[in-house]
C-alpha cells in the first residue's frame, strides 16, 4: 500500500471514529485492492474448483466490516494496523464457516486444503483440512495471542516478515523465531 494510501485510510479511521457514516464507504474503496490482494494470496495454494473465489471473499468481508461500522465495532478500529488485522481475521472466519458447510454438505468428507508453507513440492504433503487448521490456531492463539495473530498475517494473508512485523508490532527477527515455532507446533498437532 503507498504512503498515500496509507495516509487515507488513517484519515478515514479517524472520520469514522468521529461519526462520519460516509467515511466507510470510502475506507471499503481505498482499501479493497490491498484486501482483494490479501485474498488472492490465501486461494494461491487452493484445490481446483473451490467454490468460493477470492472477490467473493473480499466483497464478504467488506459486507462484515460496514455492518460492524453500523453496529458501532467499527471504532475498535485503533488504526490502518489494527483494520486489516481484523479484515484478516474476518478472511479467515469466513474461510472456515464456508469449509464446514461444505464439509456438512459431505457428511464429514474432504475439506479445503491449504499448504503450511506454500511450496509446491510440499503442497501434497503438507495439505490439511482448513477446519482442522482453524480448531488447532484458535487453540494456539488461546496459549499465545500473538503466535495466533503472526500466523493470520504469515500463513494465511501471505505478508513477508518485514510486513508482519510492523503489523504485530515486534521485531523482524521475532516473526522469523515465531514463524518457526508455529510450523513446528502445527505439523505436531495436525499430524496427530
Amino acid at each position: 500500500m503507498t504512503s498515500e494510501r496509507s495516509r487515507n485510510v488513517t484519515v478515514l479511521l479517524d472520520r469514522i471514529k468521529s461519526g462520519d457514516d460516509a467515511a466507510t464507504n470510502e475506507l471499503m474503496s481505498v482499501a479493497y485492492n490491498e484486501l482483494r490482494a490479501i485474498a488472492g494470496h490465501v486461494f494461491k495454494d487452493q484445490a481446483g474448483g473451490h467454490t468460493l473465489q477470492p472477490t467473493a471473499l473480499v466483497n464478504e468481508v467488506c459486507i462484515r466490516l460496514m455492518n460492524s461500522q453500523q453496529t458501532g465495532n467499527a471504532s475498535e478500529w485503533n488504526d490502518r494496523k489494527h483494520f486489516f488485522r481484523v479484515a484478516a481475521k474476518a478472511m479467515r472466519n469466513l474461510l472456515t464457516d464456508h469449509a464446514r458447510a461444505k464439509k456438512a454438505e459431505r457428511r464429514g468428507g474432504g475439506g479445503i486444503k491449504v499448504t503450511l508453507d506454500g511450496s509446491e513440492a510440499s503442497a501434497r504433503s503438507n495439505q490439511v483440512d482448513l477446519v482442522e487448521l482453524d480448531e488447532t490456531i484458535t487453540r494456539l492463539a488461546e496459549l499465545d495471542e500473538r503466535l495466533g495473530r503472526i500466523f493470520e498475517l504469515r500463513f494465511l494473508v501471505g505478508l513477508s516478515v518485514e510486513r508482519t512485523a510492523e503489523i504485530a508490532e515486534v521485531s523482524s527477527r521475532t516473526v522469523e523465531l515465531d514463524t518457526q515455532f508455529i510450523r513446528a507446533w502445527l505439523q505436531k498437532e495436525l499430524t496427530r
